[in-house]
């Protein structure tokens, strides 16, 4: 996966796609104020309103992804040195996860229900059908309990940001074919 060919032309087509959507105030890059937009979003669409400890998940999950940089240029470079630096990224990310995990289990009953990850989907891409949503919940959960675990959440992320190539994981935000 860390070889020459990261990252590869279906890496861009994810990136280029949840990079655009998750600019919300449109400069050009994602940040910790696009995330907290993202967390408020997905928060209303349960009906809760975003206090300041679920906002502050929301920020530092953004920034474990896209750090400082401002531009999308500029973070395929900072992925190329995540992915270098740690060959182990699912392991790493499981950690990392664990921020954006807290911001979407907002019941905070340590899982992700369909509702709670349909809010993360829809707040980015409101036209989402439910049955193309309900696409990706079902590749994310492995167990098939009917909810997804913290392991289940951060994997399958990590998964969508650093496979290159097809499979079931380029489905986290949702069915979506290239």
């Amino acid at each position: 996966m860390a070889s020459s060919a990261f990252p590869t032309s279906f890496h861009h087509a994810k990136w280029r796609r949840v990079y655009g959507l998750q600019d919300f105030d449109k400069k050009g890059y994602v940040s910790g104020d696009d995330f907290a937009t993202w967390g408020k979003k997905a928060a209303e669409q349960v009906g809760l309103e975003l206090n300041d400890e679920a906002k502050a998940h929301w920020i530092k999950g953004g920034q474990s992804y896209y750090g400082n940089t401002k531009s999308y240029e500029e973070w395929v470079e900072h992925m190329v040195a995540f992915i270098e630096h740690f060959p182990n990224y699912l392991e790493v990310c499981e950690h990392l996860n664990i921020e954006m995990f807290k911001g979407i289990d907002t019941n905070k009953d340590g899982v992700v229900s369909f509702a709670e990850y349909k809010a993360l989907v829809t707040a980015i891409l409101p036209n989402m059908s439910d049955e193309d949503v309900q696409y990706g919940f079902n590749m994310i959960d492995e167990d098939g309990d009917g909810v997804l675990s913290q392991s289940e959440v951060s994997i399958a992320w990590a998964r969508y940001y650093f496979d290159g190539e097809e499979s079931k994981y380029q489905h986290f935000y949702g069915k979506w074919d290239e």
